[in-house]
């Protein structure tokens, strides 16, 4: 390490050494060489080693919900700076600090960009697995980077076992242990779904809302049964964009609503049947229509109920009228889907139609009768592939593109005499945010951890066993946030993560539940979730393998994946205290929003509880001692820039996190500009308080000199203590001694931006004050009591410094001192002093005295 004095960490080419940059020259890159070199240190010293191995319990396990690996903002720094002051200064006061990083798991936002840049497509889901892991594997450790280039420590290589696969594969036990208890569930559900990436989107982030103008048409269903007296060509008229016509095919019913009229007409030499508001946009002027429909009667729903249609596309299907009542209307949640029945109308498609779906689960009779009538074996079956192909249920269009095939259908109805043109419309449709294709819909089987069907929301908290080792003051929220906590998604519709190990009867759909055969399938798949995919069902079931209700044969892989939060979940149940006794449990200790920890908490507890077979309920607690530092709620999401890392030093960046203005006050208007100004406001200062301990360590190497010291002495190395002080000298450590315990009580509430404030004052009120005094008194009978009184306080300065701004602590310990770290050195504590009078009065006087001399 270089070892010339410098005042500024930062400056311009060609400046001197001490002067203070000007505010321009902060946009010039910073020499970032010592603050590396420092880094090297701490790494060569092994400063921060902590052996998870080792049989000893560490004192604090630092603990923490998942960290982002896509970008690093300021409330995430700032809990980091809160939990590494708080390991440094422990290890410092001799104890032991366990704190390996948690990440988060399976981000949405690495398939999402796979898929918008186009890297691989989902329909290779061995590479485009591989692509997401490659990403994930390269964002994690940027942003690991950047929190050691701020001076974090950390156990930083357990922390990437989130990177292998088999790492993977230990979420799959969890998943078995919840499928064996009574608080896992599953049930049908649809999503939206990009047919051209072969990919599930979500509603906002994903999947965008967009209101284009778009082509109608009028597809009109054949009658087979009913309006016998009006001959053959009788037709019922559905009103569809063209590119959704492909909906037709999933089509199993026709839904009318009750409260809209129906009215049979004649247009054309035919007989068309149209609800009135449809009816109203065929007459509507705009169409420019030469003839329109003539309206014959008014007809009664009952009439209609009777009646059954032809599906246009496949003609061996009867397609039955089922009457939707108002109930049905009024309990729908979505203002889109009332608009919708509103039209009298529905194609009950419930495979790939959200408002379909939502009426046949409110109308199970539908689905009872479909299930002989449709192609299908059931009303929710998709006829398309997650390649976007259409299956063979779908007879003629078996095979085609999704897309593609919206031409083919649109000549087959055209030359079946099936369509009427409609004017375009505007309409508000989901289309997915990569290509820009409109969304689809697709079934598919959600996995949830039922809360509310058993007892355990109350069991918990009514278990006063349990929170025998819970703080008191967190105690009544907890117990009130599980009591409220709802059910929990388990899976998702993604192609990047943990696969759920689901497989079911091809023939009858029942799942394969016998624990040998489960067994036997996570031994296939221990060496990582990969070869889930690699291997077949043949290869992974056992040869023997029948369903156990139809005796077949056959089975298939369920295509779903753990959710990502879930999954965050199991991974910090699977590293905490859950399967550790309460008696070999260290203190846990963590830096959170209260309701958000309480939140995280109660999940976690709920899962553990339901995993805990037959230990005691007490053992069950993910973390058995629980220290909780409360900080403000999440309130700046700003990104702390890598420019900001790269162009200030770190110290500046970890003081700015901490400071009060951060997460105290919420951001109004730009907070990067309000960022910025913070840096460069707390950048001057930081070069005022370096200014200060240079000139201490100018100072105590000029004493050195002088007394012929080969190494700078301080109080701990004095046998006799403070007795050879002189008595100015022991007030000046007495005032240094009540500024520590100033700070220690800071500490005590993790009061962090105080501290620095409070030695911040201290250097430039005191420290320089005690320099400038010793300057023009200094003599051969008290330059040693000096020059240990100067080194003492200098180093309790840099101790108490070293936890929050640590590269400029240890940079100036390193120089002054020893070769050694900072951090492999115990907390520097002063003996007591006896001073008559008043610490604060005589030092207070003793300032006066000298300004006046030396005006």
């Amino acid at each position: 390490m270089n070892k010339t004095k410098k005042t500024s960490s930062k400056r311009t080419k060609g400046s001197p050494k001490k002067e203070k940059p000007t505010v321009e020259s902060l946009q010039e890159k910073r020499d970032s060489s010592s603050e590396s070199e420092i880094r090297n240190l701490w790494k060569a010293q092994k400063v921060y080693a902590f052996n998870e191995k080792t049989s000893e319990l560490p004192t604090y396990v630092i603990r923490e919900m998942p960290t982002p690996v896509d970008s690093l903002n300021v409330d995430t720094v700032r809990r980091k700076i809160y939990q590494d002051i708080f390991l440094k200064t422990e290890i410092m006061r001799g104890h032991t600090v366990a704190y390996t990083p948690l990440w988060e798991t399976f981000p949405f936002s690495v398939e999402a960009h796979i898929i918008k840049e186009n890297i691989s497509s989902a329909a290779n889901i061995i590479n485009f697995r591989r692509q997401c892991r490659q990403i994930y594997s390269n964002r994690l450790k940027k942003q690991q980077q950047k929190l050691i280039n701020l001076g974090i420590f950390a156990d930083w290589s357990s922390s990437e076992r989130t990177m292998e696969s088999r790492h993977e594969t230990k979420l799959f036990s969890f998943f078995d242990r919840l499928r064996d208890s009574k608080y896992l569930k599953d049930e049908l559900r649809l999503s939206h779904w990009c047919s051209n990436c072969f990919s599930p989107l979500e509603t906002g982030k994903t999947a965008i809302p967009l209101t284009k103008s778009i082509a109608f048409t009028y597809v009109k269903f054949p009658f087979s049964s009913g309006f016998e007296e009006f001959g053959t060509d009788v037709y019922f008229a559905v009103h569809l964009p063209i590119s959704q016509l492909w909906e037709i095919a999933g089509t199993i019913a026709i839904g009318i609503y009750e409260k809209v009229p129906f009215w049979l007409t004649e247009y054309e030499k035919q007989y068309i049947i149209f609800s009135e508001p449809q009816l109203k946009k065929f007459a509507h002027p705009n169409s420019k229509r030469k003839d329109l429909p003539e309206p014959i009667a008014k007809l009664n729903l009952s009439k209609l109920r009777d009646c059954s249609l032809t599906h246009p596309l496949f003609s061996l299907t009867d397609l039955k009228f089922f009457i939707i009542p108002e109930s049905v209307h009024d309990s729908l949640e979505e203002q889109s889907e009332k608009n919708e029945m509103l039209s009298g109308i529905i194609p009950l498609n419930p495979a790939h139609h959200s408002l379909s779906y939502t009426i046949c689960k409110t109308m199970p009779e539908i689905g009872n009768f479909i299930n002989e009538q449709f192609v299908s074996s059931s009303s929710i079956i998709p006829i398309f592939d997650e390649t976007g192909r259409f299956t063979e249920e779908t007879d003629i269009l078996c095979g085609l593109n999704l897309v593609n095939a919206i031409q083919f259908i649109s000549d087959e109805l055209e030359a079946r005499e099936c369509l009427i043109n409609a004017r375009n419309e505007k309409k508000q449709q989901l289309h997915c945010e990569h290509c820009n294709n409109t969304s689809v819909s697709r079934p598919y089987r959600h996995w949830f951890f039922s809360n509310t069907s058993s007892n355990i929301l109350e069991e918990i908290p009514n278990s006063q066993d349990y929170w025998d080792h819970y703080p008191e003051d967190i105690q009544t929220p907890i117990q009130n946030e599980i009591r409220n906590i709802n059910d929990m998604s388990i899976s998702s519709q993604r192609q990047w993560g943990v696969p759920l190990p689901v497989l079911r009867c091809d023939n009858c759909n029942d799942l394969i539940t016998d624990k040998k055969i489960l067994r036997a399938v996570r031994s296939s798949i221990r060496r990582g979730s990969e070869h889930w995919f690699r291997l077949s069902v043949e290869e992974l079931l056992p040869s023997d393998t029948v369903c156990l209700n139809c005796h077949s044969k056959d089975f298939r892989k369920e295509s779903t994946y753990i959710e990502s939060d879930f999954s965050n979940l199991l991974q910090t149940l699977d590293s905490s205290d859950f399967k550790t006794p309460i008696m070999y449990a260290s203190k846990n200790v963590i830096f959170s929003p209260k309701a958000t920890f309480l939140k995280w908490l109660g999940e976690l507890s709920i899962l553990a509880a339901a995993m805990q077979l037959s230990r005691p309920s007490k053992e069950s607690q993910p973390f058995k001692h629980i220290m909780l530092h409360h900080i403000a709620e999440h309130v700046w999401e700003t990104e702390v820039l890598e420019e900001y890392i790269q162009e200030y030093p770190a110290d500046v960046i970890r003081h700015v996190s901490i400071l009060p203005d951060i997460h105290e006050v919420p951001i109004k208007g730009n907070g990067k500009q309000q960022l910025e100004a913070l840096i460069k406001e707390y950048y001057n200062k930081y070069e005022q308080l370096k200014e200060a301990l240079y000139q201490a360590v100018n100072f105590l190497n000029d004493l050195k000199k002088r007394t012929g010291a080969d190494k700078h002495r301080t109080l701990a190395d004095e046998n006799d203590g403070t007795s050879a002080l002189l008595e100015q000298d022991k007030l000046a450590i007495s005032v240094t001694t009540e500024r520590i315990q100033q700070i220690e009580s800071s500490y005590a509430v993790s009061d962090y931006a105080k501290i620095w404030q409070l030695l911040f004052d201290f250097c430039q009120s005191d420290l320089l004050f005690y320099i400038d005094l010793s300057k023009t008194e200094i003599t051969d009978e008290n330059l040693d009591s000096k020059y240990i009184t100067v080194s003492s306080m200098l180093t309790a300065i840099l101790q108490r410094l070293a936890p929050l701004q640590p590269f400029l602590a240890e940079e100036i310990h390193v120089e002054t001192y020893s070769s050694s770290s900072i951090f492999k050195n115990r907390l520097f504590e002063f003996s007591h002093i006896n001073i008559q009078g008043d610490t604060k009065s005589r030092w207070e006087s003793l300032k006066k005295t000298h300004q006046t001399k030396h005006k």
